[in-house]
């Protein structure tokens, strides 16, 4: 399938992490896009906005998502979560637990930019300052408004990605531990983009997901309008590979973060009816246990 076909696009953040738009946003922006539905897949977090793990307003379907980053094989994976329980305690906990692990980081990295460039504000200020939980690409733009870069790229460029000069690792719970927690706030678990891992056994690693209990995969990506240096060599036909060899669904998403982003790509990568049928069947089948 074309990844501009299709009716759903599964992967996009709001301000309740590093996107630029509330729920309500994303979701005009769906409709004006021709999607039959979206998934809300939030960073460690899910929207206060969200209240059910799916809703049809005004003949859009939203499905309540997160993506959670964790640890496998000392290697940082991504896991989405569809149709998870807003109120589920059990994965509020894990996402507290990842949410500290970034604010950990988040004053680090300040600290270093503090030492390396002319950046005065404070953490509590940059914190303040941010919708949402905090991330690298609110500091990115701290740094341009501070006019030591003049582009997010720069900003990661030179001083947050990998082998930036603020450049500080974070600790990530256990993918087995997030797995459990998003299944058993009756969620379905897809590993997101793998293209984006920073590992070469990729083989190796979505074996020990599987075996930990993953549903689904995220096929589906635009990997084109992403940097490939540093990541797993894997393509979008390489993850449908994947998907078919171990049994699991096939997801995908834009991974929209809204206007002013760099990532404004709402519908612009898409599943099918079908693939989002057996995804909407595997939850029900999940809560039904």
């Amino acid at each position: 399938m074309d990844s501009t076909d299709g009716v759903a696009d599964l992967h996009m953040h709001t301000v309740a992490s590093d996107g630029t738009c509330s729920v309500a946003e994303r979701s005009q922006q769906a409709r004006e896009r021709g999607l039959d539905a979206i998934a809300i897949t939030d960073h460690d977090s899910v929207s206060t906005e969200i209240e059910d793990r799916r809703t049809v307003d005004n003949g859009l379907e939203r499905i309540a998502g997160v993506e959670v980053r964790a640890d496998v094989q000392d290697t940082k994976v991504e896991l989405l979560g569809y149709f998870v329980a807003p109120d589920d305690e059990r994965l509020a906990d894990v996402l507290e637990e990842v949410r500290e692990y970034r604010r950990g980081r988040n004053r680090k990295i300040i600290e270093r930019l503090h030492e390396t460039t002319s950046l005065d504000r404070s953490y509590e200020v940059v914190r303040g300052e941010a919708d949402g939980i905090l991330g690298r690409p609110h500091i990115a733009n701290v740094l341009i408004e501070e006019g030591i870069v003049d582009s997010i790229g720069a900003a990661f460029d030179e001083h947050l990605a990998n082998d930036g000069t603020a450049f500080v690792p974070m600790e990530r719970v256990p993918a087995a531990d997030v797995i459990d927690a998003i299944q058993g706030a009756g969620g379905v678990v897809s590993l997101a983009h793998p293209g984006r891992i920073r590992a070469e056994n990729i083989d190796g690693i979505v074996d020990e997901l599987v075996e930990a209990g993953l549903d689904a995969i995220e096929v589906q990506y635009p990997y084109d309008a992403a940097p490939t240096t540093g990541y797993a060599d894997v393509s979008v036909e390489d993850a449908a590979a994947l998907a078919e060899e171990h049994g699991l669904i096939q997801t995908g998403g834009s991974d929209c973060h809204g206007p002013d982003s760099g990532k404004f790509r709402i519908g612009e990568v898409r599943v099918s009816d079908a693939q989002l049928d057996e995804l909407r069947e595997h939850a029900d089948r999940r809560r039904s246990l």
